[in-house]
């Protein structure tokens, strides 16, 4: 996965914060869970991922045998992006790890809405990401459809270490469903 340029400040806040409990909620045990898990294939056509994945994934509201009413979908199993598509001009979708890539100015974004060491949980992306999404609309850009994108786990006590960016240009608009789901 392609890495932000300014990371080691990132790194040492998140290697400061690595064991700070949240403000709120119960504090997990993060230990118990595996941060690593075989790589899943990529599927050009999202009908084609399994058919109790599909199912979970509709009963979170997205969408995967016609997604003619979609701007575009994003779905990653487990830590592996499986597909990801934009059915609609001005509509970007994509994993953030090959936004990292085409866009240098991304890592401009990089732990902006939240801070890296706000906790151990945000602590802990920053230390084993494990990909996320990249979504945006281009200037001017209305989407049509909503965009939907799932996060979802196939294996039992797995941490999914996403980072997620959404960017909305100037005089766009941007509907996204997200339909985070389980197999469990």
């Amino acid at each position: 996965m392609a890495k932000v340029r300014p990371s080691q400040s990132y790194r040492d806040r998140a290697r400061a914060a690595a064991d700070k409990p949240a403000a709120l909620g119960e504090d997990i045990d993060l230990s118990t869970y595996a941060s690593s898990t075989e790589e899943q294939p990529y599927q050009d056509d999202p009908s084609q991922l399994p058919t109790q994945a599909k199912e979970q994934m509709l009963e979170a509201g997205v969408i995967l045998d016609d997604t003619s009413q979609r701007a575009g979908t994003f779905i990653q199993t487990d830590n592996t992006p499986v597909h990801s598509s934009s059915r609609q001009e001005g509509i970007e979708v994509m994993a953030v790890s090959h936004a990292l890539e085409k866009y240098d100015w991304l890592s401009d974004y990089w732990w902006q809405a939240v801070a890296v060491d706000t906790d151990k949980y945000t602590a802990n992306i920053e230390l084993s990401q494990h990909d996320g999404y990249f979504i945006r609309a281009l200037p001017g850009y209305k989407t049509i459809y909503p965009v939907q994108a799932c996060l979802y786990l196939a294996k039992a006590k797995l941490a999914q270490n996403v980072h997620n960016i959404i960017i909305a240009e100037e005089n766009s608009e941007l509907h996204i469903i997200t339909g985070c789901t389980t197999a469990f």
